[in-house]
């Protein structure tokens, strides 16, 4: 029971994270809405949501396949918060677009964790790799 303290606490100071970033995120956009207008806001999102993954797995602690999965819903979590709440915001509406644009830049952050996890790992035991290491 000890060693789920500090993860619930990684998990906290993940949504808190989370959360953070997308408060910074709307106040950015009230200063670029005129600007960034679409399909560029999509690179927006894009972006956003894989840093919003990034950071969630770095908090959370990517070591197996179902850290990656918390990093995922996580960082989806956030957007379709994001999404949810502009319903309720004068001058901003839901959109579907920018939903599958959080939905791939959190996919997006999720595989590089799992990718730097994969290198961290070095090759397998069974891959060519690993044999052309021991000759």
């Amino acid at each position: 029971m000890r060693g789920s303290r500090p993860q619930a606490r990684r998990l906290v100071l993940g949504v808190f994270a989370c959360l953070l970033i997308w408060v910074g995120g709307n106040l950015v956009h009230a200063q670029v809405a005129e600007v960034l207008v679409s399909p560029w806001d999509k690179l927006v999102h894009l972006t956003l949501y894989t840093g919003v993954a990034l950071g969630a797995g770095l908090l959370l602690g990517v070591r197996r396949p179902r850290d990656l999965w918390r990093c995922f819903l996580l960082a989806l979590l956030v957007g379709v918060m994001d999404e949810g709440l502009q319903f309720f915001e004068p001058g901003r509406s839901v959109d579907a677009d920018d939903l599958l644009a959080n939905a791939v830049g959190a996919l997006l952050g999720t595989a590089l964790h799992a990718l730097h996890w994969r290198w961290r790992a070095g090759p397998r035991a069974d891959s060519e790799d690993s044999a052309l290491t021991r000759h």
